[in-house]
């Protein structure tokens, strides 16, 4: 069904954009539709080549295949507006339609793309009783989403990697979909990535990306990077914190937050990692800080706001019960298209003190 309605989702968007063009330059018409197809077909391809094993080969397309399926996202966006300034009155021709448009789309998606590559440190700070007597708060930084595969770049991971190392970190933890797709070429990031330090350990919970691009293999790499697998399970980390992680509901090896609460130990502040923003009732009192990433917070505007349609919680700090804190991340990486319209990529860096 997904292999279906996805293609034929894009499809009638490139149509629907194909229609916008045209009719504003009707001798070029041939043109629009060739170069649309291609595009549109790019996508396919590179996943058709990476299924078939061919991963270099594919890397072109993969590039093209996302880049367009972001840039058609916001010249998408922006025609169904004009349309409904035109449905209301607003008096303009097609062809100023199309050319306001084609302005707007190359200036935002330009700026989506120099934002994706600016990762921004976000701090915060998260006073807890149970931490009485800390003598230095205890500071973790947080990454997600990083989405590392086709379209990821070796320099830009070796900056966030120093960029984390910078904040000297206690704890780094990863809050899944910290691989995706291309596996087999992901040795450099994995070396990349062993060299974040953190006295404290390294910690790392599946999410669904990694499902997709073959789970137990991902979760080696990540391993090999120096992180420690929560999978439904926990582990104290000093005496005054301990970090349980759930897997992702994609896994086939099932969430299980009751499973990883409960192996808590006595420590008293408890970290919970989990790679989608859901509040489970029953675990209420159970932690004191649930760690998430997976919305991307939207990633290209104005698709927050299905993300908001899907998941309550916001990007930030909030509470989700009494003495109980989740803080979301707009994640670190990009999916797909590395564009970021509106919805910065960061690093978090989580001080808990008295």
């Amino acid at each position: 069904m997904f292999f279906v309605l996805v293609p034929l989702i894009l499809g009638l968007i490139n149509y629907y954009l194909f229609r916008t063009a045209a009719n504003a330059f009707p001798a070029l018409a041939v043109f629009f539709a060739t170069s649309l197809t291609l595009l549109f077909l790019s996508l396919f391809v590179a996943i058709y080549l990476e299924r078939r094993k061919r991963l270099a080969l594919s890397l072109p397309f993969s590039w093209i295949g996302y880049s367009w399926l972001g840039i058609s996202g916001i010249a998408f966006s922006l025609t169904c507006l004009s349309d409904l300034g035109q449905l209301i009155g607003l008096g303009y021709s097609d062809r100023s339609q199309f050319l306001g448009i084609a302005i707007l789309t190359v200036s935002l998606s330009a700026w989506a793309a120099y934002e994706a590559r600016r990762v921004r440190v976000k701090r915060v700070t998260l006073r807890s009783p149970k931490l009485k007597g800390l003598r230095k708060p205890i500071r973790i930084a947080q990454i997600s989403d990083l989405h590392l595969g086709d379209s990821s770049s070796l320099k830009r991971t070796r900056k966030i990697v120093k960029s984390i190392n910078l904040h000297e970190p206690h704890l780094v933890v990863s809050t899944g979909d910290l691989f995706d797709g291309y596996l087999e070429l992901m040795a450099p990031f994995v070396d990349s990535l062993r060299e974040l330090q953190a006295p404290l350990g390294k910690f790392a919970i599946s999410g669904n990306h990694e499902v997709y691009a073959g789970l137990e293999e991902a979760m080696s790499l990540t391993e090999l990077a120096g992180f420690s697998l929560l999978r439904n399970r926990s582990q104290a980390v000093n005496e005054y914190l301990t970090v349980a992680g759930v897997e992702d509901p994609a896994s086939p090896q099932r969430p299980d937050e009751k499973a990883a609460l409960n192996t808590l130990s006595q420590i008293p502040f408890h970290l919970l990692l989990k790679h989608r923003p859901d509040f489970d009732a029953e675990s209420v009192g159970k932690f004191d800080l649930q760690l998430s990433g997976h919305t991307h917070g939207g990633q290209i505007a104005p698709f927050h706001l299905l993300t908001k349609i899907a998941y309550k919680a916001k990007p930030g700090l909030s509470e989700l019960a009494p003495d109980q804190f989740l803080y979301l991340s707009r994640g670190t990486g990009s999916w797909g298209p590395q564009l970021r319209l509106f919805a910065p990529p960061e690093i978090t860096v989580i001080e808990l003190t008295s």
